[in-house]
């Protein structure tokens, strides 16, 4: 999120309900708690060792390197790598290169606890935003920096800390996907299989965590199962096959075949599990037996549909747009507009910037109605201030124990999303 929305809650646990648990996607979902990246060797023991490997750094790490031509896109590539007021030289040493998710105030009273926070959705989305302007060389760099951290079993944690280098506990198949799916993007975009073995790590471990229903658990640890996370394996499989061609096979001896079947038989199960219709409207719920209904997974849903040809795509965008909209309103950032992250009983009243950037993304691709979304998109932007500040993630703060934080800081998410929308080079959900 933004100059800032941070949508931070701590990371479920047993005290948390089925349902709750559900939502968590990755940290792309604003009302999942996570917790902090904790202790090193704690945190290691008992789980495959990490790959390894060189991380080719890229501007402004290697300041010979170029630089990226895009304003934004120099400040995204500015938020990777440890915060400059690291905790201590020591933790400087262990830093990662990956992308800060929050630009926090250093007088904020959460800059201790989240300054070097750095989600993995961010990093695969911050890669999705470095592809679309041609930043070749940060979008590689985060990539070889993710490769390095994957463990030998494809698992990937869902967070680090930039700072120390630290993860926390938790896989998650919906941060894992994103990953997958930056993967794809790379390969399409450049035509180049670097990170082919890193890709089939990733693929088959979420495909052992599919259940008899067909879709894919939320984790190795849980039960539950998000809708967000299946709409992104079964979009990253279809594309992955789209790139790899009927006789293509992946890395490791993964087969075209397997791959389209894969996602197919996800994406029917995903049709007959998770979609809603409401009259001449549809909607997708949040996961199996969790009925909050949240901004972004419309947002993908409606991409997710309109890949597979599916009318419906339409009528959940529509969904998105008649239920979600909240008009311009001053807030302590700015005047703006936007969409809600969730609509029903108790949910926040704040403007979401990345939930809109989605939203406005997929009325684009979709065919439907763009007018306030765009105007809502436009006045985002104008909060972007010159090559240090970047987009807000929420018109106002708000901390709800329930639905979790959002705040007024800038976010990594917000400004890849502006410069993913802007570019509109499909390498998400594009076939």
């Amino acid at each position: 999120m933004f100059a800032r929305t941070i949508c931070i809650i701590t990371l479920l646990s047993a005290a948390v309900s089925p349902v709750a648990a559900q939502a968590a996607p990755d940290r792309a979902a604003p009302h999942v708690r996570s917790a902090a990246p904790s202790g090193g060797a704690a945190v290691e023991k008992g789980k495959p060792k990490r790959r390894g490997g060189k991380v080719r750094q890229a501007w402004p790490a290697n300041p010979r390197a170029p630089r990226p031509r895009n304003r934004l896109a120099r400040w995204l590539a500015r938020q990777v790598g440890p915060a400059r007021s690291a905790p201590s030289p020591a933790a400087d040493a262990r830093g990662k290169l990956l992308v800060r998710s929050f630009d926090i105030p250093e007088s904020d009273p959460a800059f201790g606890r989240l300054v070097g926070r750095s989600y993995t959705y961010d990093n695969a989305l911050a890669t999705f935003a470095f592809i679309s302007v041609g930043a070749r060389g940060e979008a590689e760099q985060l990539l070889d920096q993710l490769k390095a951290l994957q463990r030998t079993d494809g698992s990937l944690e869902y967070a680090f800390n930039a700072d120390t280098g630290v993860s926390v506990s938790q896989f998650r198949a919906g941060a894992m996907a994103w990953v997958g799916y930056a993967a794809v993007a790379y390969r399409e975009a450049y035509g180049n299989s670097r990170y082919d073995n890193m890709l089939a790590g990733i693929v088959r471990y979420l495909l052992a965590l599919r259940g008899s229903d067909g879709l894919v658990r939320g984790g190795p640890d849980v039960t539950w199962v998000s809708t967000q996370h299946n709409l992104l394996v079964a979009g990253m499989l279809r594309d992955l096959a789209a790139d790899l061609g009927s006789k293509g096979t992946l890395a490791t001896g993964l087969k075209y075949a397997d791959i389209n079947d894969a996602a197919n038989s996800i994406g029917n199960a995903i049709l007959a599990n998770l979609i809603v219709q409401e009259g001449p409207l549809a909607y997708f719920r949040q996961g199996v037996g969790d009925p909050v209904l949240p901004a972004d997974v419309q947002a993908l849903g409606a991409l997710y549909l309109n890949a597979r040809g599916d009318g419906r795509a339409k009528q959940v965008a529509e969904y998105l747009r008649q239920r979600f909209y909240v008009a311009p309103r001053a807030g302590s950032a700015a005047t703006l507009g936007g969409y809600l992250p969730f609509i029903g009983a108790g949910a926040p009243d704040v403007i979401w910037s990345e939930g809109t950037i989605e939203a406005a993304t997929a009325f684009h691709r979709v065919g439907v109605d763009s007018g306030v979304a765009d105007d809502a998109v436009a006045r985002l932007v104008a909060t972007i201030g010159g090559r240090t500040v970047g987009p807000v993630g929420a018109d106002r703060d708000v901390v709800d124990p329930v639905w979790g934080e959002f705040h007024t800081w800038p976010t990594s998410a917000a400004g890849s999303w502006l410069l993913i929308r802007a570019a509109n080079a499909r390498l998400l959900f594009g076939h």
